[in-house]
């Protein structure tokens, strides 16, 4: 009897494979054949999974954002500070280290793709609405002004993340996760004080 797999995992697994080869060779290291080697696989097993490279790197940028704002979601149902909720975003740790590397991997191929330049598209908009949730639970829960325009600060922190990120990426070494963390602290102070 055939052994039964769980595809949504196995498709979550080659997409890790993903993450980790982009993170020691960068995006344009990624082929079907460099992805199926990393994941233990066989190029066919792969083709089985994902229609070409395309769907394949959309599919893994998707899990990304996935998993950032999952982790987000439940930061705030948790009834975790503005701060809390926002580090989930920043790439402080390994994984969300590589979910950075992938997105901007992902937005980088994005400009010569349609499909692509609107799924990045998508991603930011998600993004700023997470963004304007958080702001809106926090001021809730007392922990920001009443005054405060949870959509232009939204947009405000969109920026402000993806600035943080790109430097933080680029030298992890001069921004470890506790000075990312200090600066998003500022942030949060600053937008608090200007209400």
């Amino acid at each position: 009897m055939p052994a039964v797999v769980n595809h949504d995992s196995r498709r979550l697994e080659i997409a890790a494979a993903v993450g980790k080869l982009v993170a020691r060779s960068g995006i344009q290291s990624v082929t079907v054949r460099a992805v199926a080697k990393e994941a233990g696989y066989s190029s066919a097993i792969i083709g089985h999974y994902f229609h070409n490279k395309e769907d394949l790197l959309n599919f893994t940028y998707l899990s990304a954002r996935h998993r950032t704002a999952s982790r987000v979601e439940r930061a705030m149902m948790a009834g975790k500070s503005v701060f809390d909720c926002l580090t989930e975003c920043l790439p402080t740790n390994v994984g969300q280290r590589i979910d950075w590397m992938l997105w901007f991997g992902f937005w980088g191929m994005a400009s010569d793709n349609k499909a692509l330049t609107e799924e990045r598209g998508r991603g930011l908009k998600e993004a700023n609405v997470l963004f304007q949730r958080v702001l809106t639970a926090a001021k809730l829960r007392g922990e920001l002004p009443e005054s405060l325009d949870c959509e232009t600060q939204a947009v405000h922190l969109t920026i402000f993340i993806n600035g943080i990120a790109s430097l933080a990426v680029q030298m992890p070494e001069n921004w470890p996760a506790k000075l990312q963390e200090s600066w998003l602290k500022k942030e949060i102070e600053a937008i608090t004080n200007q209400s």
